[in-house]
């Protein structure tokens, strides 16, 4: 009996321990809600730790951010990190990023990026805006991945639908 109460009250210490930079909700954290035409909505709330799209409601939303990422995740195939300064994407440290994106398209200062751990996402990130909008596949399995191995891919041959951020606050910006 004495090992089981030992082991009880340990257990959430040490599962503390392992996951620090992991946060449920964080009260100066970011939130943004992302709308398709049809009034479909994806909403990423770090203060409330709260994700909700049309097919997942109301998962999870861990902020995994730290000084050097801003960093999310649901941990069930939503993540998404980009750099807090904009200058560190130009020194390409992406092994420092918890996720480490994939760009699929670059155009000026616009990024399109897939995640290893979010396949079934593609972020429009404008720097030093942020991110602007949420690409979604026309299925629950689409992987953004597969556009990585297509020759002169173009952004409107994707069978998606891309979520525009809805207001004009900054979702995940970089400075510079």
């Amino acid at each position: 009996m004495t090992n089981r109460i030992s082991i009880s009250m340990l257990l959430p210490v040490l599962l503390a321990a392992a996951f620090p930079q992991a946060a449920l909700c964080d009260p100066d954290g970011l939130h943004a809600v992302f709308a398709k035409t049809n009034g479909d909505v994806i909403e990423v709330d770090s203060r409330s730790g709260t994700l909700r799209t049309p097919r997942l409601h109301d998962t999870v939303l861990r902020d995994c951010s730290d000084e050097f990422q801003a960093c999310f995740t649901d941990g069930h195939g939503f993540a998404f990190a980009y750099f807090r300064k904009c200058n560190d994407a130009e020194t390409a440290n992406y092994e420092r990023l918890r996720f480490s994106p994939k760009i699929v398209s670059a155009l000026h200062n616009d990024l399109w990026i897939v995640f290893d751990a979010s396949p079934n996402y593609m972020f429009h990130y404008v720097i030093p805006k942020g991110v602007v909008g949420i690409y979604v596949g026309a299925t629950p399995s689409y992987d953004f991945r597969s556009v990585l191995r297509q020759r002169n891919f173009r952004l409107s041959s994707l069978d998606a639908t891309e979520y525009r951020i809805t207001d004009s606050d900054a979702f995940a910006s970089c400075s510079e």
